[in-house]
């Protein structure tokens, strides 16, 4: 990876031990007396218990981290990294398990790295002060749909807000004094705390969303680098860093009403049926208003379309005529779309929990192998554009569904209010395709609870006198 400073012009190549011709970039002006040699990069992969580390030796810092449990290196870089020794050669030892030491005897330089889970104590021993150092390089993530979710935080005191930058909106060269200060995806962080210090937030080409640094190194520093669980970052008091979006307070409760659901169930899929029939018992009221509002107005469409013929050149007349009629037989033609605004930040907050849950992520459930993808029920021996190379039975079922509430709610109706209908119906399968099954099982649950209330309400239904 391409480091951001005039002396590294030139991207090191990733580990050289299997090319040991190429030779890492000579620095212009080094701030030592001797020359630095031309030495090759070395790496090693040391497991740490939860995570496989990939130290560079030649530097001394953190290269890269492979997160076991979900086989997904992070995005976060470089950690550690000092621009000053980047062409060093640094030694490893470990002195005992889960604790490594890069030392650089010459320079008088030791850096010790401690792990407990995820939760990282590096400790900078060196003669020289102060000493400018990167706490980590943030790249953009190769999949555009988690690039969505990538972004830098800080937060100035421990009682402060935390300030968010979204990829893309970052300020060059941003001095901030933060007591806390790191960087998220879709579902992985890196978070370094108690760290009241001035950090530079910086953002060197397309494929670098931010680095963060700063220009004098305290001795030990504290961070955390893994997935963003709740009960991982608890030990620290670092849940705030993990928000979602506007409609936050909700989804927090989302969230714990899940983790309560499958505490009982021992199950994320079961969790996410019972969480689906719950929130449609607490939305009910609003989803029974908006049926029968809907209803009704179903009811008196013969009479509207007899007023339109005829008032049908008197626009005046037909609204005057239409209102005494909504009037006398107790219809607002909003009432079907009103109680929804309701429900909307719901299923923006469940989409949010649920899009960044990660603990969904490679979970199975029935035939689903991992409910934060699609279901990939079987493979396609061909690949279709926009479609791909698994078909996915889950959003077929969402069309089934919507076929039968179609022709519940607009039986009766016109063949213009028809086709409207299988068109919207057609399209939420395909908007909801590719989505994660989580999502669109959830929503399959929904439509189900709420077309078997419509047809309820169909049968008992009375004409109008």
């Amino acid at each position: 990876m391409s480091k951001f400073y005039p002396p590294k012009k030139q991207p090191i190549s990733a580990p050289t031990l299997n090319n040991p011709t190429t030779p890492l970039p000579a620095k212009p002006e080094p701030t030592v007396k001797e020359t630095p040699l031309k030495i090759q990069e070395e790496t090693k992969e040391i497991d740490m218990g939860n995570s496989i580390v990939t130290y560079s030796l030649t530097g001394g810092y953190v290269k890269n981290i492979h997160v076991k449990k979900y086989n997904e290196d992070l995005i976060f870089h470089d950690i550690g990294y000092t621009p000053k020794f980047y062409n060093q050669q640094f030694v490893l030892s470990m002195p005992q398990k889960n604790t490594v030491i890069l030392e650089n005897k010459n320079h008088s330089i030791k850096k010790i790295w401690e792990f407990k889970g995820y939760y990282v104590k590096l400790t900078i021993i060196a003669s020289e002060s102060p000493l400018a150092i990167d706490l980590f390089h943030n790249t953009l993530s190769p999949s555009r749909l988690d690039r969505r979710y990538q972004e830098v935080f800080y937060q100035k005191t421990p009682s402060s807000v935390v300030k968010r930058v979204s990829q893309g909106k970052l300020k060059l060269n941003s001095n901030i004094p933060a007591q806390l200060v790191g960087a998220r995806d879709r579902y992985f962080c890196i978070v370094f705390f108690q760290n009241p210090y001035p950090v530079t937030l910086a953002q060197k080409d397309k494929k670098t969303n931010a680095y963060v640094s700063v220009n004098k190194s305290k001795t030990v520093w504290n961070f955390y680098a893994g997935p963003q669980l709740r009960q991982e970052l608890a030990k620290q008091k670092l849940t705030h860093i993990i928000n979602y979006g506007f409609f936050n307070f909700i989804g927090i409760l989302i969230l714990k009403v899940l983790y309560g659901l499958e505490y009982v169930t021992h199950s994320w899929g079961l969790s996410l049926i019972l969480l689906s029939v719950i929130i449609y018992i607490i939305l009910f009221p609003f989803t029974m208003k908006s049926t029968q509002a809907m209803k009704k107005m179903q009811q008196i469409q013969p009479l509207i379309q007899e007023l339109q013929t005829k008032y049908k050149d008197n626009p005046q007349k037909l609204q005057k005529e239409q209102m005494m009629l909504f009037k006398k037989h107790k219809v607002n033609p909003l009432g079907g779309c009103l109680p929804m605004l309701f429900q909307f930040p719901v299923f923006i907050a469940l989409y949010q929990v649920l899009f960044r849950f990660i603990e969904l992520k490679g979970t199975q459930f029935l035939w689903i192998k991992d409910l934060s993808l699609p279901d990939h029920t079987f493979k396609l021996p061909f690949s279709l554009p926009y479609i791909g190379n698994y078909f996915n039975i889950l959003p077929l079922f969402i069309i089934i569904v919507s076929y039968l509430q179609q022709k519940i709610t607009t039986s009766g109706g016109n063949a213009q209010q028809q086709s409207t209908a299988m068109i919207f119906m057609v399209l939420i399968g395909v908007i909801f395709y590719n989505f994660p099954s989580c999502l669109v099982m959830y929503w399959f649950i929904q439509n189900i609870l709420t077309v078997l209330y419509q047809y309820r309400i169909h049968k008992i239904s009375q004409p109008l006198v």
